[in-house]
C-alpha cells in the first residue's frame, strides 16, 4: 500500500476507479489473479474510506462477482453478487439500470448454478427495468436476453432459447461493429441454443463466426475462446461428426490447461478474500512459501478467530476422487463429508502451510474456523499445519520454518501423539 492509500484522503479514495477499470482490463484478458488483487486492494481503499452504503463498495463487489464468473467459480461468485445488489438497492433505489445490472449478474451466477427458476425471475425483472430506463434495444437488454435464454434453454425450450439468443443478436448487430467481441458473445449464445434444438446442425457455421470473431478480438488462448471451442465440439458431437468434435474438445482443453486452474474443470484462481467470512483485515499477493500466499492486514491478537474455511461440501467418496496434493483445497469435516475450498471458498483455501504455523483450525458446530495461535504482526503471512496423513504420498515442504520437518505429511508417531492429546482434551 502506498502512503498516499494510508492517508485515506481524498486522492487515496481516487484510487479506486482507476483500479477498477484496470482490473476490468486484466478480467476481459484472462489474467484473473492480476484482476482480483486489484479489486481486493480497491476494496480496501474504499471500505476504509467511505460509509458501508457507498456506490463504490458495489462497484467493486459487482466486479468481485464478474471476476469469479468469469473464473467458473460461481458459488463463490454468488456471495459477491448478493453484497453488490444489495448495496446497490440501499444507495440507488430498485428500479436504477445499475441495479438492473446486478441482478443479471446474480442470474447468470444462479443460472450456472442449476437454479433456473429463481435466476428467469432476476432477469425478468433486469428486463422490465432496463427497456422502461433505456429502451428495447439498448446493449444491456441484450445481454439480459442472452442470459434469459439459458432458463428455457435448460427447461428443453430449446427454440424459445433461439429466438430470445436471436434478438439479443440483432440489437448488439446493430449497436457494434461486426467483429466486436460482444456480438462474438452473441453468436456463440445463439449458437449454443440452436444446438439444443431440432436442427443442430444450423448451429455449426454460428459457432465458426463466434470463435472467428473471439480469436481475432481476444486472442486464441482465451477463455472465452476456450469456452466456445467446448460448446462447439458438442455441436459437432450431435450431427455425428466424431473426429472434428475430438480436435475441438482437445483444442479446448489445450486452452484450459493454459489457466492457472484449481481442479480439472477448469475452475480458475482468483486470489479473492471474502471479507464477510474474515474477522480481520487480510491480503491475498505472492508468497515466497508457494503461489499466493494471505497476509495479515493489521495485526492480529492470538487466540482470535481470524477467517472461516468455507467451499463446496462433499462427500468423502468424492473428496477422494478430488484429491491432487499440487492443487487440491479440501479440508476434511468429518469422516463422511470434506468442504471442497476450490469451490466457494472465502480465500482462507490459500493460507499456505508451514511447520511453525501461526493459525490452527478447529471445527466447531460443523464450520472450520482458523484462530491465531500467537500475536501476528502486519504484514506477516499467515501459515497453518496442513498435517496430511503418513500413510498418503508424502508431500514435500518449503515452508522455510527453522523446525521445518521436509514433508507437509505427519510422522507415524507425531499422529499418534496428537490424537491422543486430542482424546485427553476431550476428557
Amino acid at each position: 500500500m502506498t502512503r498516499r492509500e494510508k492517508a485515506g484522503g481524498p486522492a487515496h479514495v481516487g484510487l479506486v476507479k482507476p483500479l477498477l477499470d484496470l482490473a476490468d482490463c486484466y478480467k476481459h484478458l484472462g489474467r484473473f489473479v492480476d484482476s482480483g488483487l486489484l479489486y481486493q486492494r480497491a476494496l480496501r481503499i474504499a471500505a476504509r474510506a467511505r460509509r458501508g452504503d457507498h456506490p463504490d463498495l458495489a462497484s467493486i463487489y459487482a466486479g468481485l462477482g464478474s471476476l469469479e464468473y468469469a473464473a467458473g467459480n460461481w458459488l463463490r461468485g454468488e456471495p459477491f453478487a448478493r453484497k453488490a445488489l444489495r448495496l446497490r438497492r440501499q444507495v440507488l433505489g430498485r428500479r436504477h439500470p445499475l441495479v438492473a445490472g446486478d441482478l443479471t449478474a446474480l442470474g447468470a451466477l444462479l443460472d450456472r448454478l442449476g437454479r433456473h427458476d429463481e435466476a428467469a425471475g432476476l432477469h425478468q425483472r433486469a428486463l422490465s427495468i432496463l427497456e422502461r430506463e433505456c429502451g428495447r434495444d439498448d446493449p444491456s437488454v441484450a445481454i439480459v436476453l442472452g442470459h434469459l435464454a439459458a432458463a428455457p434453454a435448460a427447461a428443453r425450450l430449446p427454440d424459445v432459447a433461439a429466438t430470445l439468443a436471436r434478438r439479443a443478436l440483432d440489437i448488439q448487430l446493430a449497436a457494434f461493429a461486426p467483429g466486436h467481441p460482444e456480438v462474438g458473445r452473441a453468436w456463440g449464445r445463439l449458437a449454443a441454443a440452436t444446438a439444443r434444438g431440432r436442427w443442430p446442425g444450423k448451429a455449426v457455421p454460428m459457432f465458426r463466426r463466434a470463435l472467428r470473431i473471439l480469436r481475432a478480438t481476444l486472442g486464441p488462448d482465451h477463455p472465452d475462446v476456450g469456452v466456445c471451442w467446448e460448446q462447439y465440439s458438442r455441436a459437432l458431437a450431435r450431427v455425428r461428426r466424431g473426429a472434428a468434435a475430438h480436435a475441438a474438445a482437445r483444442t479446448s482443453a489445450r486452452i484450459r490447461d493454459k489457466i492457472d486452474a484449481v481442479n480439472d474443470e477448469g475452475v480458475a484462481v482468483t486470489g479473492t478474500v471474502n471479507p464477510d467470512d474474515a474477522s480481520f483485515d487480510l491480503v491475498t499477493r505472492r508468497s515466497p512459501i508457494h503461489r499466493l500466499g494471505v497476509f495479515a492486514g493489521e495485526p492480529i491478537p492470538a487466540n482470535r478467530k481470524v477467517i472461516e474455511y468455507t467451499g463446496e461440501r462433499i462427500p468423502a467418496m468424492e473428496g477422494a476422487r478430488r484429491w491432487d496434493p499440487a492443487r487440491s483445497y479440501l479440508f476434511q469435516l468429518t469422516r463422511r463429508w470434506w468442504l471442497d475450498g476450490a469451490i466457494g471458498g472465502s480465500g482462507a483455501e490459500y493460507i499456505n502451510h508451514s511447520c511453525e504455523p501461526n493459525i490452527n483450525a478447529r471445527i466447531l458446530r460443523g464450520h472450520i474456523l482458523y484462530f491465531s495461535n500467537r500475536p501476528i504482526e502486519k504484514g506477516e503471512e499467515l501459515t497453518v499445519d496442513y498435517q496430511y496423513a503418513h500413510d498418503t504420498d508424502e508431500i514435500r515442504c518449503h515452508c522455510g520454518a527453522a523446525k521445518c520437518r521436509g514433508l507437509m505429511n505427519l510422522s507415524r508417531e507425531e499422529a499418534r501423539a496428537r490424537r491422543a492429546r486430542r482424546l485427553r482434551g476431550r476428557g
